[in-house]
């Protein structure tokens, strides 16, 4: 990264959103450079309190925060900042840690992106390889920004780099292996399009050569004809013993098979990959098992913000009596889910939020389902019906299909939320 300092040393270089990756970008270049003016950008207004006293800032702040690029060399460009309605004349002048993390240490690193899976496959590569003895270093948008890690990164370290959409729409460069789970609908208030969404994601193999692997979902091997790096279909990958595994579900078993696959660059073999795989314990809010209370067994799959992974979730346990869904609207297309609770009747469903209101819409339209159907205003008030309408030994389920902003700050929130109120019932 020494290169990078040197190129950097006589531009005008912004800071485009202050978020984490955007403060973790801040302590960076402060640190290689005590006195050098930077550029802050970023719609709040508040942002310029985390800062301190740093005389060496040109704040741009509020609505008109991105007029400033114009002014600037390089535009560190945080992943949460949406450039869908910018005319941005020099593209090439935006980067991010992502990209300038994969141009100094790509050839040591697995990235992994897809809609959904990304936390969990990510999560396990990492244990596999540390369970065979490997130094390995997990980061990205698992929540620790990528150079905020630099200094734990040796010759023979492998990265393990989680990859949002966010994160990939401006990189030019590959890892050594990219995963690509799947793609669904997602992120279209970002992104404007499903198009540019799955374009961003895609961007994890545009830059893949000879001699890198590619590890994706045999749905999207079509996009990938006559590329360069070996391509392995997860799906075709080892027969795994479900029952020998933590995880759950045949979506978890997909992911623990592409997770094999990824680690096999790097010296692990198959059955090694394997053992190491059985004692990977869920991560929180995936299909986490919260406890028996009143009764009642609870789980907790609050990651669940598209209609496919509550369609996942459904298919994981093997009945669920009461399940809730619901929460802020992103124009999603519910027919997925709605057909398969068709298919698969549950016999209590719980709809909060907007997004609720328009499943709940939905579901009453549909003849097929026989669910009692019950809107409620939050979680809080679903707790009620849950304690009333779930038999004892039964499961109630939280695997929304839908993103949390309408009541919570993310889906951590509205996950410890479920699990606190679920402990409070006797």
């Amino acid at each position: 990264m020494k290169n990078l300092l040197e190129e950097l040393r006589d531009k005008r270089v912004l800071l485009l959103g202050l978020g984490r990756e955007g403060l973790s970008s801040y302590r960076w270049l402060r640190k290689a450079f005590p006195e050098k003016k930077l550029g802050i950008a970023d719609g709040n207004p508040e942002v310029k309190q985390k800062l301190g006293d740093d005389k060496n800032l040109q704040f741009h702040l509020g609505e008109k925060y991105l007029d400033s690029i114009n002014s600037y060399d390089v535009i560190f460009k945080s992943p949460g900042i949406s450039l869908k309605d910018y005319a941005c004349s020099n593209r090439e002048k935006i980067t991010s840690q992502t990209d300038l993390f994969l141009r100094y240490y790509g050839r040591q690193t697995i990235g992994v992106t897809g809609t959904k899976g990304k936390s969990t496959t990510s999560s396990l590569i990492a244990h596999i390889l540390k369970t065979n003895g490997k130094e390995v270093v997990l980061l990205g948008n698992i929540g620790i920004p990528a150079f905020d890690r630099l200094d734990e990164i040796a010759e023979d370290t492998v990265v393990v780099f989680e990859m949002s959409a966010h994160q990939l729409e401006y990189v030019y460069h590959s890892p050594k292996v990219a995963v690509l789970l799947n793609i669904f609908p997602e992120h279209l208030d970002h992104f404007k399009t499903f198009e540019a969404y799955q374009a961003a994601k895609l961007n994890i193999t545009k830059f893949l050569s000879d001699g890198d692997w590619l590890v994706t979902s045999e749905n999207l091997l079509e996009k990938f004809s006559g590329m360069k790096p070996e391509v392995c279909v997860y799906e075709k990958g080892s027969n795994i013993e479900p029952d020998k595994l933590l995880l759950k579900g045949r979506h978890n078993l997909n992911n623990v098979k592409a997770a094999i696959l990824a680690v096999k660059p790097f010296g692990v073999d198959e059955v090694s990959a394997l053992k190491a795989a059985a004692s990977f314990k869920p991560l929180p809010h995936r299909l986490e098992y919260v406890g028996n209370y009143g009764g009642i067994h609870f789980y907790n799959d609050s990651i669940s913000t598209i209609p496919e992974s509550a369609v996942a979730a459904l298919g994981a346990i093997d009945k669920v009596d009461t399940l809730i869904l619901g929460g802020f609207d992103r124009g999603l297309d519910f027919s997925k889910l709605i057909d398969y609770v068709a298919a698969h009747p549950v016999s209590n469903l719980i709809f909060t939020g907007p997004a609720g209101k328009k499943m709940i819409a939905e579901f009453r339209a549909n003849h097929d389902i026989a669910s009692a159907l019950f809107e409620v205003a939050n979680l809080e008030e679903a707790f009620d019906i849950i304690a009333k309408v779930t038999p004892k030994g039964g499961v109630c389920l939280l695997s929304p299909a839908a993103a949390s902003y309408d009541e919570f700050h993310n889906f951590e929130h509205r996950g410890d939320t479920f699990k606190a109120l679920a402990k409070q019932l006797q």
